[in-house]
């Protein structure tokens, strides 16, 4: 099984929708399409590391003790149990890999 991200968030676009989830080899890959402003909620995940990358715009992920100021093609990861939260100034479309469980 093969996904294109490109064809998905341009589905995303088309529909309103937010974001897709796929579970390929056993990452869990979740297509957000961020909407520009506001503030992301605080989140943490106890049991795997979020990789983060930017598809397109602009995407902030903050920590409790820094921020990381992502542009497209870029990349963070997001160790296992640390509290973040993710914003976008001018809107983003992003690609989050996180194992399930």
């Amino acid at each position: 099984m093969t996904t294109d991200f490109g064809v998905v968030f341009a589905r995303l676009a088309q529909h309103g929708q937010p974001e897709e989830t796929v579970t390929l080899g056993g990452v869990n890959i979740r297509m957000v399409r961020v909407i520009g402003g506001g503030e992301g909620r605080w989140d943490r995940h106890d049991h795997t590391t979020e990789t983060v990358i930017v598809w397109t715009g602009d995407f902030k992920v903050e920590f409790q003790d820094h921020t990381q100021h992502l542009a497209a093609g870029q990349c963070c990861v997001v160790p296992t149990g640390a509290q973040h939260r993710g914003t976008s100034l001018s809107g983003a479309e992003i690609i989050l890999f996180t194992h399930p469980g």
